[in-house]
This record gives structure tokens, C-alpha cells and sequence, in this order.
């Protein structure tokens, strides 16, 4: 009985980090809206990106190994979460640096994002 009710409460914070997560990625894409056409949706934690040149980006959750995968034009990445961050398990890099540098590329814009919430103003 102990073991279900500590995978409970991991997978309650895996959701809780992957909605961080992904309000953090719309608050981001949505701070562009006016610059760049970039669509976006989700559905049952899949993100698709969309850019104009009808490049995507697929993010989604994989619940039984506590990861977030990053589908984009050139690559695949699967992350962990550690200190704090999403982390690749190839790379180390942080999410967000390969996320942006991706969305750049990908969009032929130089997009910078933030891990914190913008303030729209």
C-alpha cells in the first residue's frame, strides 16, 4: 500500500512540473503573438507547434518514465527533471536553451524566451 501512495504523490508533482511547464511555453509563444505566426495547441498534454513554414514542434509528457519529449525538425530530446529544471539525458542541456534555439531555427525568427512569466503590458 505505501508504494501506491508514493507513486501518487510523484506523479501529482510530475503533472504539477509539466503544467509549469507548458503554461510557461504558451505564456512565451503568446508573448510573440503579435510579432510572429506561431499556432499552437494542445490536447491531453501534447503540444503541437505550428510556424508559418508549416514546421512543427511536438512536446509531450511520458508519465511512466517522468519525462518530457521534444520532437522538433532536426532532432528528439527527452528530459528529466533535475535541480530544478528540465534537463536533456543526452545533452544536459536545459530545456529552454534547446526549446528556443529550436524555435528560432525552426521559425527563421531570433526568439527569446523567458522561464518566468511575462507580464503582458
Amino acid at each position: 500500500m505505501k508504494k501506491n501512495i508514493i507513486f501518487t504523490e510523484i506523479n501529482n508533482n510530475f503533472y504539477k512540473l509539466v503544467d509549469d511547464l507548458f503554461s510557461k511555453i504558451e505564456d512565451n509563444l503568446n508573448f510573440y503573438d503579435n510579432t510572429i505566426d506561431i499556432d499552437y495547441e494542445i490536447q491531453d498534454y501534447v503540444m503541437t507547434i505550428t510556424f508559418l513554414n508549416k514546421s512543427t514542434i511536438v512536446i509531450n509528457k511520458q508519465e511512466s518514465l517522468q519525462q518530457i519529449w521534444l520532437a522538433t525538425k532536426i532532432n528528439a530530446y527527452h528530459f528529466n527533471y533535475k535541480m530544478d529544471k528540465w534537463i536533456c539525458n543526452r545533452s544536459n542541456k536545459n530545456f529552454w536553451e534547446i526549446f528556443e534555439e529550436s524555435c528560432s531555427m525552426q521559425s527563421n525568427k531570433n526568439l527569446v524566451f523567458s522561464y518566468v512569466k511575462r507580464i503582458q503590458k
